[in-house]
């Protein structure tokens, strides 16, 4: 079977590594929870996640809470597009992992293509149980210093009378607004709609319609996300080009379009825009 004859969903060949380099400034409290419990030695008692660097304790943002967002996120735009996604890929999990499992296991190479083909988009892109995703998101640490974190009184409430919980306030500890982290979003295969999905993801972010974290409902979570720099590789015939020396991305299937770009901002911004053709090309259809 030729390179040509597997599509981009299958894992089967590699034809573009893209990595894009991202800072994430704080923009109000940001609370992403420690899993490890109240520590013995804190008074407060919903702590941030932290690392120990050099001994001392860093908050950070997991990649997994980011992947998370963004997964929720695109399947709910695609959905209000009219773009078949399931939630949390509990569909494709139910209705294919298992016949997937079985063609993996026989090596019925037609079987499987097929099989992933009908997947639902945000599937493909982020992955199953059964199905490698094809976008990652590193951890983003802090930039230049250990990020300053605050400490907010919180009152819990009973949900069934609606009545104030005896002995009811609580300590939730969060990061201070100003604070900047590093990481990278980095996909693997992606075709530009695809990605321009994610842009658009992202730029919901930038306008504070979608929030990172927890107590989102009371203020915390806005974040900015600044693209810095994008690096990566394409394969053209058989041999792998830099992505910034080629400066276009050609379609990776029928629904794809050409993107042509000269820094990541425009990279970013053309994919949306193919993004947004895959869609139209899907109603008229």
């Amino acid at each position: 079977m030729s390179t040509k004859s597997f599509p981009w969903f299958t894992h089967s060949v590699i034809y573009r590594t893209i990595e894009v380099s991202v800072k994430y400034t704080t923009k109000s409290p940001l609370r992403i929870g420690s899993e490890k419990g109240k520590s013995p030695t804190s008074s407060v008692d919903l702590q941030v996640i932290t690392m120990n660097i050099n001994g001392t304790e860093v908050p950070f943002i997991p990649g997994s809470s980011l992947k998370g967002v963004f997964r929720s996120s695109s399947e709910f735009i695609a959905r209000s597009y009219g773009i078949r996604a399931c939630m949390m890929g509990e569909g494709c999990k139910n209705d294919y992992d298992l016949d997937l499992q079985r063609f993996m296991k026989s090596g019925d190479v037609d079987s499987i293509i097929n099989t992933l083909s009908k997947y639902c988009l945000t599937c493909k892109i982020f992955g199953s149980a059964s199905y490698y995703s094809h976008i990652s998101f590193s951890d983003a640490y802090p930039k230049n210093q250990v990020p300053r974190r605050g400490v907010k009184t919180g009152i819990a409430i009973d949900r069934r009378s609606g009545a104030v919980k005896k002995g009811a306030l609580y300590t939730v500890e969060f990061v201070m607004p100003g604070s900047e982290f590093e990481g990278s979003i980095r996909f693997y295969n992606l075709p530009n709609y695809a990605i321009g999905l994610i842009s658009t993801v992202l730029n919901n972010i930038n306008l504070g319609i979608i929030k990172i974290g927890g107590f989102k409902s009371r203020g915390f979570g806005t974040v900015e996300v600044t693209p810095k720099e994008l690096r990566g590789s394409v394969l053209v015939g058989s041999s792998y080009e830099s992505i910034s020396e080629k400066g276009e991305l050609l379609p990776l299937d029928e629904d794809d379009e050409l993107v042509k770009f000269s820094n990541v901002s425009e990279f970013l911004e053309e994919c949306r825009r193919v993004w947004i053709n895959y869609v139209r090309k899907k109603h008229s259809s």
